[in-house]
């Protein structure tokens, strides 16, 4: 299933985080993205082909961790648009992307490339955050 960010992905979380992280516009870094939920398309429910699309969900993301900054920022505010790129996943559930590349000029850019760890987190840990 290839997931996609849309109107719904709560993209003011992933922009909350960067920020925590302390990430500036501009920036390029290499980064762990813990919790990001990905869930079957809207259009999958309608009639598009099982399986193949998929949506982004931050609102339960944790805290990021900057591995390394290949590219300085300017201090600008962060974008709010966001885009995951090459996010490809086997169903729907939480996962953390390991050593992604972030790129934050336009907008938040999120690129699962070939070193990056796209690792599914079990299904207790996914319920954890809802309790209390």
């Amino acid at each position: 299933m290839e997931a996609r960010v849309t109107t719904y992905s709560q993209v003011h979380r992933l922009r909350e985080r960067m920020q925590r992280a302390e990430v500036e516009h501009g920036q390029e870094i290499r980064a762990d993205l813990p919790g990001i939920k990905v869930s079957a398309a809207a259009s999958a429910w309608l009639g598009a082909r099982p399986g193949s699309k998929g949506e982004v969900f931050f609102c339960n993301m944790g805290a990021i961790r900057v591995r390394r900054v290949t590219i300085a920022g300017d201090g600008r505010a962060l974008p709010d648009e966001a885009i995951v790129q090459g996010l490809n996943v086997v169903g729907d559930g939480t996962y953390d992307l390991l050593n992604a590349l972030v790129r934050s000029n336009g907008n938040l850019h999120v690129i699962v490339d070939e070193v990056t760890q796209v690792v599914r987190t079990p299904r207790i840990r996914e319920f954890a955050g809802t309790i209390g």
